[in-house]
């Protein structure tokens, strides 16, 4: 079982309610909500639409919140099919930490490579996404397919750029949780060749996934993460199933 955050007489505690992802932690407590209507929420905590139709927020007044989409609630209410609650921490030593949780370091600790550390990866559910519409490319032929999803957290200390790449055999969405870095998109495997500058500030998701179908393979244009200070940021991946 997990925790929600309840607002106590001004006072934020958690209670034993909801499940608990298995990379939370004290750099960033990670819920799974499911089928909930109307759910208590109390934070600021980041909300995250994982499923394939809209959530909602709000506070008397509800508002759609899109697949693939998030935003950071201080109090109120959620209604949705699957959707991630995550704290937004602000503590000091970020890396030493991440360290001792038993982060994965990706590059292997090489001197020349950047700090990026990855937490244990969790698959979540299977959901049903109609690409052409999730991607936004009308050329598919549309139609529902099954994806699994997975998700896990990422550290990488400030000015880290974390390496340009463009190979990945699903669909990935990141979301910031604290700090303030950018998804950066290149013509090339070179930093000089940046053409798009995407900005995340706690509590943001990168516009629509940015990868092409073609074939059942998804394809991406050269991108890289890039911490402009201490960060930590959610990436949720969807295999087909």
């Amino acid at each position: 079982m997990g925790t929600d955050l309840i607002e106590t007489s001004g006072v934020f505690v958690r209670t034993v309610l909801s499940e608990d992802l298995s990379f939370s932690s004290p750099l960033a407590y990670v819920t799974v909500l499911r089928d909930v209507e109307d759910r208590q929420v109390a934070g600021p905590v980041v909300i995250v639409n994982l499923a394939g139709t809209d959530a909602f927020v709000g506070h008397g007044q509800v508002s759609a919140l899109p697949s693939f989409s998030s935003t950071v609630l201080v109090r109120g209410t959620v209604t949705g099919d699957l959707l991630v609650v995550v704290s937004m921490e602000n503590i000091g030593h970020g890396e030493l930490l991440a360290r001792e949780l038993g982060w994965t370091d990706f590059y292997g600790g090489v001197p020349a490579k950047p700090v990026l550390l990855r937490s244990p990866q969790t698959t979540i559910a299977e959901v049903a996404l109609d690409p052409a519409a999730v991607l936004r490319q009308p050329g598919l032929p549309g139609g529902e397919e099954k994806f699994t999803v997975k998700a896990n957290l990422w550290f990488s200390p400030a000015g880290t750029d974390c390496g340009i790449h463009n190979s990945h055999d699903f669909i990935e969405v990141h979301t910031q949780i604290s700090g303030f870095g950018r998804m950066q998109k290149f013509t090339s495997p070179d930093h000089g060749s940046l053409y798009e500058d995407q900005q995340l500030s706690p509590g943001a998701t990168n516009p629509v996934p940015f990868c092409l179908e073609r074939e059942g393979r998804f394809i991406y244009p050269w991108h890289q993460y890039r911490a402009d200070t201490d960060c930590v940021w959610l990436a949720v991946e969807y295999h087909l199933s």
